[in-house]
């Protein structure tokens, strides 16, 4: 099966999440010689920033040339062991050993570039493979690019918030306990009770000071 540039862009949108970028992408075949050719496979192999992915392609058992979509794995950096890309001249194989989302996954699929790359199941298959190893090989050199994150959170990384800064209380003002000249202390009335208005405070008349005019009388 030939893979295409847009059957790649539209396998790869509805896999990657948000936010991922696609860096590298190959496709392998797998048919190992003890399975007598029952066993067909074709894996679309995409390098990301943040993990690997086999797409895994099928034959069908009755229908040898009908091709159809199997599973996908996912691997993430930091549980990618080897990757590498084997062989001499044109017959290329890409080394893959880690461990997915299923478990333990240990492959080696041959890289086919038929006839200088104009039979390959996709353009610039050779390359391609090579730009996955060397996506593996800068996540090792960096290996905290390669954390896992998932758009629901799971893996996303915790974002620590500094606290407040302490309020500083304004400095209270010591009332004087002495009263403005003229004015007498009163203290404050009694806490009444719920709905009763409490009594006014009685007016406490200024005292007289020397040298002052007495208050006028009034006549009734």
């Amino acid at each position: 099966m030939f893979f295409s540039d847009l059957h790649v862009q539209i396998l790869s949108r509805g896999i990657l999440n948000p936010g991922e970028q696609l860096v590298g992408q190959t496709v392998t075949s797998y048919m190992p010689w003890w399975a007598f050719g029952f066993i067909r496979r074709q894996y679309l192999v995409l390098a990301t920033d943040q993990r690997l992915i086999l797409v895994d392609h099928r034959y069908s058992f009755i229908q040898p040339l009908e091709q159809r979509l199997h599973q996908i794995d996912s691997i993430a950096w930091s549980n990618v062991q080897e990757l590498k890309v084997k062989g001499l001249f044109l017959k290329k194989k890409l080394r893959v050993r880690g461990t997915g989302e299923r478990g333990p996954i240990s492959l080696t699929m041959p890289i086919p570039n038929g006839f200088f790359g104009l039979f390959a199941p996709l353009k610039n298959n050779i390359p391609g493979a090579k730009s996955v190893e060397a996506a593996f090989q800068g996540m090792q050199a960096a290996p905290q690019l390669g954390a896992p994150v998932s758009q629901n959170g799971y893996g996303a990384p915790q974002i620590s918030y500094a606290p407040p800064a302490p309020q500083l209380a304004a400095p209270v003002q010591a009332v004087p306990q002495q009263n403005a000249p003229g004015y007498a202390s009163v203290p404050p009335p009694p806490a009444a009770p719920y709905g009763v208005a409490p009594a006014p405070a009685p007016f406490a008349a200024p005292p007289a000071t020397p040298g002052s005019y007495p208050p006028p009388r009034t006549w009734s």
